[in-house]
């Protein structure tokens, strides 16, 4: 430093003078601000000319004094500065740091009142020396020696500027300029209301500090010497936050409001909670302090106010359900308690039915619903019922369950004895199903008799069976039913011959109609299961054993088997019956009165034997053409048969002996008259028949209806046969 700056300096110490000025106690003072004291007063003295820009103890003597601050015994600071008395440019600063104890994520509101009271001096009324006090907020960084201040008579610059690094810092809380104005002596009285926030997003109390700047400046007197005094007294006004209010399992419509400290907390939210009274707002949310709108909020409030709540109490009604519940008066279909809501059901009642049912629990449905116990949390905001479920009581199932049959072997048809042993509870009833199954005792299926009701196999058929029993107790007051399978038994049962006890009869064997015993029908017989008790006949039928033996002509016995119907059960058993033998014939032609049996040889005479057979001996007639002459229908008319050769008669003698014939027509109907014609036409009555010959004869009819015939009986025919010539 030249010899000249250290005289410029030692000038400064006494030209530039800062006091301390104490300001009466605030009434906040138990509010959470703490004002520093602490640090230098910044001057600056330059002669000669204003400065374009100063920085922050850049120039600064190191033994700048009389200039500093002082806190207020009611909270706040009073800083006092002078600039002292002289021609130089002067400027004088102070900074104020303000730290404030947020709690966690809490943001404080805190409101200040700014007072800057002072004077600026000429030395004459002619002098044209200006000044310039300001209060300015620097915001959450300290000046330091980052502070760039801009004097204001530059041109284009009409107050202090600041910087802090390069940024702007600069924001007025109140300022005053002045110049030339005809007095040696101005006064300034400025104030201001400001709030700032002070924000703690940390989970935990944090303190946090903002900064505040106070300036007074005097410029360059080229003539006259000038001074700038003031004080600047800060106070804290009000300090406000918002309170959250946690409904602590409730719902509230308000979640915060803003609160400040020293006042009272006013309106408070009322919130709702399903089954509880609300019972205020509290410091904790357990326990705490009470908090109500005329309580005074403390120099270190809570952030949080928790609701309080009561829990409710209900009437519960225990309904039986078809039960009943034990009381000190004693049974009782109904029984009514109180519950508290959110609390347990804690001790139930237990009912009791008859009928055989058990007890299931408490629901909340007479039918459905949802199970109660003494451990469920109340949960109903009401009055409530609670209904008694119930459940039949299972059957005791049958113990000890044993199947013995005898004989374990035998004949179809022989009975079968058994044998089942159980055990069983009092209170049931039992009855014994048997099943056929295999021999695992696996796919039962139910024996029942011709009716379909169960029953069990007296005489079971011929084969290898296997039987179990299922024993099945019911209860006596419900009806449910329980069962229990027996142990598999084994009956072998083989196939019965039966007895024949009557032979079957053969029919008569005629030759004719078959020479071998298949032609004689056997009936009649019968067989018996002389194993049953009692004996039982069997059906079936009796065959020849060999069908095709072809029996002497005298007849005699022969082997008869019987074949039983139900081959599952019995086997087939054999007889012998009597075949009477006959022959019905069987003749060839007659010759010469003699014809031989084909089938047997017998040789058969006689003396007269005509065969005779007829047309249909059916007509019709007409009446054919008329014939004007006679008047007459005379052409083409007449009697005609319905069908070809339906007028012929035929005869053959097939006797021994020539014989006569003789053919005889007689009316019903006497309009009509009838004749007989031979081969050649000629009418006959009596023709000579020889030995072997056939002849025939035709029905000739003749007249006229005289009414009108339908299918009528017109006359007969009448062949006698005579000896011969």
């Amino acid at each position: 430093m030249t010899r000249w700056k250290r005289i410029l300096c030692a000038a400064l110490c006494l030209c530039v003078l800062c006091g301390i000025a104490v300001a009466g106690a605030s009434a906040a003072a138990a509010l959470p601000i703490k004002f520093s004291t602490e640090g230098k007063v910044y001057q600056y003295a330059i002669s000669k000319k204003d400065p374009d820009t100063v920085t922050y103890g850049a120039n600064s003597p190191a033994d700048a004094a009389g200039s500093g601050s002082a806190a207020l015994s009611g909270g706040g600071i009073s800083v006092s500065l002078d600039t002292g008395k002289n021609k130089y440019f002067k400027l004088c600063y102070k900074e104020i740091p303000v730290t404030v104890t947020v709690p966690a994520n809490t943001t404080y509101t805190i409101t200040f009142d700014f007072a800057l009271n002072g004077t600026y001096t000429r030395s004459s009324a002619r002098a044209e020396a200006k000044a310039s006090f300001q209060v300015v907020y620097l915001g959450d960084v300290s000046a330091a020696n980052k502070t760039t201040v801009f004097y204001p008579y530059i041109p284009d610059r009409n107050t202090i500027k600041t910087t802090i690094g390069g940024s702007d810092a600069n924001t007025n809380i109140v300022q005053k300029m002045m110049g030339k104005d005809g007095s040696t002596t101005t006064t300034v009285s400025l104030s201001a209301t400001k709030s700032f926030d002070f924000v703690n997003t940390t989970g935990s109390a944090k303190n946090i500090t903002k900064y505040f700047g106070v300036w007074i400046a005097g410029s360059f007197g080229k003539t006259y010497s000038n001074q700038a005094k003031a004080t600047c007294t800060v106070t804290p006004a009000s300090v406000t936050y918002p309170v959250t209010f946690n409904p602590n399992g409730g719902t509230v419509g308000t979640k915060s409001k803003n609160v400040t400290i020293g006042s009272t907390y006013g309106t408070l939210p009322t919130p709702t909670r399903t089954g509880y009274s609300f019972d205020g707002w509290y410091t904790k949310e357990t326990d705490g302090t009470k908090v109500t709108e005329t309580t005074t909020v403390g120099a270190n409030p809570p952030t949080t106010l928790y609701a309080h709540w009561i829990a409710k109490k209900y009437l519960v009604i225990f309904d039986a359900n078809g039960g009943r519940i034990n009381t000190a008066s004693g049974q009782v279909k109904t029984k009514t308690d109180t519950v508290t809501y959110g609390s347990k059901y804690n001790s139930l009642p237990t009912p009791t039915r008859t009928g055989g049912y058990n007890f299931d629990g408490w629901y909340t449905d007479q039918t459905n619903g949802t199970k109660v116990t003494s451990a469920t949390t109340v949960t109903t905001t009401k009055d409530h019922i609670l209904y008694a479920h119930w459940h039949l009581t299972p059957a005791q199932a049958p113990y000890d369950v044993e199947l013995t049959v005898n004989p374990t072997t035998g004949v179809y048809g022989e009975r079968i004895f058994h044998r089942v042993s159980a055990g069983s509870n009092t209170a049931h009833t039992t009855e014994t199903t048997w099943y056929a199954c295999d021999e695992n005792g696996d796919n039962g299926i139910p024996i029942t008799d011709e009716n379909g009701d169960p029953t069990y196999p007296k005489t079971p058929t011929a084969g290898v069976h296997y039987y179990y029993v299922l024993v099945t107790a019911t209860r006596k007051d419900n009806g449910l039913q329980a069962s229990t399978k027996s142990n598999v038994v084994c009956v072998t049962v083989t196939k019965a011959t039966p007895t024949i006890t009557t032979k079957p009869t053969a029919a008569e064997l005629d030759l004719v109609k078959g020479n071998t015993l298949a032609a004689s029908a056997l009936t009649g017989g019968t067989a018996k299961n002389n194993k049953a008790r009692p004996s039982v006949t069997v059906a079936g039928h009796f065959v020849w054993k060999d069908a095709t033996v072809k029996p002497s002509r005298n007849g005699g016995y022969y082997a008869v088997v019987f074949q039983p119907d139900d081959t599952q059960n019995y086997e087939p058993t054999e007889t012998t019956v009597y075949v009477n033998v006959t022959c019905s014939h069987r003749f060839g032609d007659w010759n010469a009165g003699r014809r031989t049996c084909a089938v047997c040889g017998e040789v058969e005479t006689r003396t007269n034997t005509v065969t005779i057979t007829w047309g249909e001996l059916a007509y019709t007639y007409t009446d054919g053409a008329w014939n004007p002459a006679t008047h007459d229908y005379d052409i083409g008319g007449g009697w005609a048969p319905n069908r070809k050769n339906g007028d012929v008669i035929t005869v053959q003698n097939e006797g021994a002996s020539e014989v006569r014939v003789k053919f005889q027509y007689t009316r019903t109907d006497t309009a009509i008259g009838g004749s007989f014609a031979d081969s050649d036409g000629d009418t006959v009555s009596l023709i000579a028949l020889p030995i072997s010959r056939t002849k025939t004869v035709r029905l000739c009819l003749t007249g006229r209806p005289d009414k009108t015939l339908n299918n009528t009986k017109i006359g007969s025919v009448t062949v006698r046969l005579e000896g011969g010539y």
